[in-house]
């Protein structure tokens, strides 16, 4: 068993977490923590209560903000597809019936050079996404091990482990010993684990517990501990308010229960929101019902939130946090630039015309 003063010296960079992401995520999880960690540092400096959730919100539009140039892009060729969709038309109706291999290949080289002439980009779409991907997963990691990467939070966890090794021995594998044997149940396949195994005299361990019970766990051990957990009391109330947003803990899963369970229908309701106005946006003729494209992206608006719904479910609540207001975002986005570039092409229209 460590003595105190040892203890009260470790930095908290030694923390090793559970599960931390790859060699091609863990860069990206370490700027997007350095950046997150800053503004938390700056918030927290004015408020105490719902620090977490007020630095995601921020942190989502500062990433949004980033993103807005290819969510611009995106946009314009959409906008453009939906005014030249009549010569589209005439370039396939020029081919209607033709189904030999040459004929379609010929069709797919005028599609081509229509669309380069005209500054049409059909990845366009899809690169905000795919640059979305490697942030999500990073954040992941970020929010389901917020102690290693918010100073805050990892000295809260800190103090917290001190003060679960003060308690008798006896008592903490009494009370902890069971939620110690969950925890390495449940990670029973992960590499440090599996080598290092787990042990609730040590500093690194009891902090990697901290990180994983629930509130509903902390009740119940500062029910068992009685007088042994007086000096818990404080700390956990500290970590409740940072770590809860609107009676949300945000570094837990959202699970099922209420007022969780708000986070995974959100989620779900603006992913729907968003791909249903992106749907409302494609050009007229992929409502061709013979369109495979088309009968795709239906598919996916209806499918999609379903997932993320229930992908929420399992995930930190933060991250649910994070893809509903980056979702809010997207759509404002989306409505404010569709009026822009329709003012501004149909001025041209006409012009031209």
């Amino acid at each position: 068993m460590f003595g105190s003063e040892l203890l009260s010296g470790v930095v908290l960079t030694t923390f090793t977490s559970v599960k931390m992401p790859g060699s091609i995520l863990g860069p990206i999880a370490k700027i997007l923590g350095q950046v997150y960690n800053m503004l938390f540092n700056g918030l927290y400096g004015v408020m105490n209560v719902g620090v977490l959730g007020i630095a995601i919100i921020i942190f989502t539009l500062i990433v949004k903000i980033i993103l807005f140039p290819l969510m611009v892009k995106q946009q314009k060729s959409s906008f453009k597809m939906q005014l030249l969709q009549p010569e589209i038309e005439k370039i396939k109706n020029k081919y209607k019936g033709k189904t030999d291999q040459l004929s379609q290949q010929k069709m797919t080289m005028e599609m081509q050079d229509f669309q380069k002439k005209n500054g049409i980009n059909l990845m366009g779409g899809c690169l905000p996404l795919l640059i979305q991907l490697p942030i999500l997963y990073a954040l992941f990691y970020l929010f389901q091990n917020a102690y290693v990467y918010v100073d805050v939070i990892g000295q809260n966890y800190t103090d917290i482990a001190n003060a679960i090794l003060q308690i008798p021995q006896d008592v903490r594998m009494e009370v902890f010993g069971p939620y110690a044997q969950a925890f390495v149940d449940h990670y029973k396949n992960v590499a440090i684990i599996k080598s290092n195994g787990f042990d609730l005299s040590q500093l690194n361990d009891v902090v990697m517990l901290v990180n994983y019970l629930g509130a509903d766990a902390w009740t119940s051990i500062l029910d068992q501990l009685g007088t042994n957990g007086t000096s818990l009391v404080a700390l956990l109330a500290t970590k409740n308010n940072i770590e809860t947003f609107l009676f949300i803990p945000l570094v837990s899963s959202a699970g099922l229960k209420w007022p969780g369970i708000l986070i995974p229908i959100f989620a779900a309701i603006t992913t729907f929101a968003q791909s249903k106005l992106t749907m409302m946006m494609t050009p007229s003729a992929n409502n061709d019902p013979n369109n495979p494209a088309m009968a795709m992206t239906k598919t996916m608006t209806y499918v999609m939130p379903f997932m993320m719904g229930f992908f929420c479910i399992s995930m930190p609540a933060g991250l649910g946090l994070y893809w509903t207001i980056s979702n809010l975002i997207g759509v404002i986005q989306q409505v404010i630039l569709q009026k822009h570039y329709k003012k501004k092409f149909m001025g041209e229209a006409e012009q031209n015309g």
